[in-house]
């Protein structure tokens, strides 16, 4: 059984990175949902743009990275109006 789920773009923050990525969550439920599951130490995200914090430059891009949600400073969604379905 194939339960469809939104994916939201979000902006993490770290000691030394900033993170933009996309999340997927089920319909109704709440981002800080996704952080506060205490058997999930990792967090995933997808199609991810790693900046420095220090001078804001591209360092990578990637499709998939694992986030420690215990190394998580704060997050936030990039744009809520146009989020996608997959």
């Amino acid at each position: 059984m194939h339960i469809e789920k939104e994916k939201i773009r979000v902006t993490i923050m770290m000691d030394r990175f900033r993170i933009a990525g996309d999340m997927s969550r089920y319909p109704g439920s709440r981002l800080l949902d996704l952080f506060n599951l205490k058997e999930a130490t990792f967090i995933a995200f997808t199609e991810v743009e790693i900046y420095g914090i220090a001078d804001g430059k591209l360092l990578r891009k990637t499709p998939f990275v694992a986030l420690n949600r215990n190394a998580i400073h704060f997050f936030y969604p990039v744009d809520t109006e146009h989020q996608e379905k997959t």
